[in-house]
């Protein structure tokens, strides 16, 4: 009797190893040599045998139709989950087999077909190996989900991160610093609310920047940058985040700022105004027509040698437009005559110092009320349970507590982790550093790039400047500015037995968004 031998491993490294190939062949071989069966065909495989759809099954079984039923014979394999791992699919085959005149018979665990028993015992051959296959998946996915729990994070590391591995093989995901600057520069950019996501995703991916916009949205949203990790819901229990394992990128309150941006809770005129990057332009979206009021938007026309020149015109009939050099060291002139006022330094220090002291107590205050109301929740839930236990209230009546006092413990948990306890550095050395970058603010400008400089502009002046002719019009600068440095226009003078400045300078401190850096 002719027969063919089907040898299937199931792993690439046993594929590439060939020990368990090398060991059915001799299995079968000798199998034959005893019954003096003549092989025809070897059939190797390397795939799963979950389904049928595998390389060369798929041929085999193209050979045997071909041959309309001139193959008759065995197709021999040493065990049954060597043919399948499903029992249905396998019915299914051993029928089709069966019409082309193959019979598949397992030498190690043989069946006569024509007895109707032996089908109890094909079921329980083919069975078993599924069954160890499901109770192999679920005791991953049991693993996953605990790991998972514990906060380690097991996936594909996101952007940002890099997948690594403990001397004992326990994974985790690294920081990589180069990537994480630009998420921290993109996270900034997005909370100011001065710049299109847009905007920001461009001006990043000139920066190295490699994902896709679609992944970048994503990434905004993505609280695995703040340290967390996200567990599905599985059966009673809710989806919900647990703190990871892995450093977090941003920092909570700038994250929450870009939720609120994403979700339109934070407007901006500017932002609306969508401004590209362009260094010959960083003025776009901070100009207005001394003509018409309108937006002045900016654009380079190319002459006929070839040259760029660039401008900022108004696109309403009045037709305004200034040189966009004119403009530009008009704008840096102004900013060089700012002045820090005379005795302004010591009194910011002393206010600002002040300030932060109060609003750190204010925290610490905040502070404690939450983890009261953490302590309340924690003993509701608790009384709760007690309730289940004892037959007093159902499992729904239960799940919807739980539900409440998880979601009161998590956003109290949230607030404590955005509340500021104590300063990372020290804030009087930084005081200082600020105070001394503001006393050269227009420096600061000129050697800052197209986002600094925007930055910059959004931070000192509180509407559009305008030109008259090619001077700068007296631009409204905002309060706190004001307040700092030694403007003429607008200013009021101090009136008997009352301090302004200080009053002022109390209500802006908190609120005013004066971002510089030292260069």
């Amino acid at each position: 009797m002719e027969v063919d031998l089907y040898i299937r491993v199931s792993t690439d490294e046993q594929a590439d190893k060939g020990y368990s190939q090398r060991s059915q062949f001799e299995v079968l071989t000798r199998h034959c040599e005893q019954n003096f069966y003549k092989v025809r065909h070897v059939i190797y495989e390397d795939h799963s045998a979950k389904t049928f759809d595998r390389p060369e099954w798929q041929k085999y079984l193209t050979r045997i139709k071909n041959s309309r039923g001139r193959n008759k014979g065995l197709v021999l394999f040493t065990k049954w989950d060597r043919f399948s791992r499903n029992a249905g699919d396998a019915y299914s085959m051993i029928n089709l087999l069966k019409v082309s005149n193959i019979e598949p018979q397992a030498i190690e665990q043989p069946l006569d077909m024509a007895i109707p028993e032996s089908k109890i015992m094909l079921a329980i051959y083919l069975a078993t190996p599924e069954v160890e296959n499901d109770r192999r998946a679920l005791n991953i996915f049991y693993g996953i989900r605990r790991a998972t729990k514990e906060g380690r994070y097991l996936k594909k590391a996101p952007y940002g991160y890099k997948n690594k591995a403990k001397e004992d093989g326990t994974k985790f995901i690294d920081v990589v610093d180069k990537e994480a600057e630009i998420i921290r520069e993109a996270f900034n950019l997005v909370a100011t609310g001065d710049f299109s996501v847009e905007h920001v995703f461009r001006s990043m991916r000139e920066k190295g920047l490699r994902m896709s916009k679609a992944n970048f949205w994503r990434m905004l949203r993505s609280k695995h940058y703040i340290g967390k990790i996200f567990v599905a819901a599985f059966k009673d229990e809710d989806a919900h985040y647990v703190e990871g394992q892995h450093d977090g990128i941003i920092a909570i309150p700038t994250f929450l700022k870009v939720q609120d941006v994403l979700d339109g809770k934070k407007s901006s005129k500017i932002r609306k105004s969508k401004p590209l990057l362009n260094d010959r332009l960083p003025l776009r979206g901070f100009l207005s027509c001394p003509i018409c009021e309108k937006n002045i938007s900016g654009s380079g026309s190319r002459s006929k040698t070839g040259k760029y020149h660039y401008y900022y015109h108004c696109k309403s009939p009045c037709k305004f437009r200034i040189r966009a050099e004119i403009a530009n060291n008009g704008i840096s002139q102004l900013l060089n005559d700012f002045t820090l006022r005379p005795g302004m330094v010591s009194f910011i220090k002393d206010e600002i110092t002040g300030l932060l002291n109060i609003k750190l107590s204010q925290n610490n205050q905040n502070r404690d009320g939450l983890l009261a109301k953490i302590e309340r929740a924690n003993s509701k839930l608790k009384k709760a349970r007690n309730l289940l236990v004892e037959d007093k209230i159902d499992a729904e009546d239960f799940n919807s507590i739980k539900r409440e006092c998880q979601s009161e413990i998590d956003s109290s948990e949230n607030q404590i982790s955005a509340l500021k306890l104590t300063p990372k550095k020290d804030f009087k050395v930084m005081i200082d550093r600020g105070l001394m970058v503001m006393g050269r603010l227009g420096e600061l400008y000129e050697n800052a790039s197209v986002e600094e400089k925007k930055i910059i502009l959004s931070s000192t002046f509180s509407k559009k400047i305008t030109f008259s002719g090619e001077k700068v019009r007296t631009p409204e600068v905002n309060k706190f500015v004001k307040l700092i440095y030694l403007i003429n226009s607008g200013l009021s003078s101090k009136k008997k037995g009352t301090n302004p400045l200080k009053s002022d300078l109390c209500r802006q401190v908190e609120l005013a968004r004066f971002e510089l850096a030292s260069r």
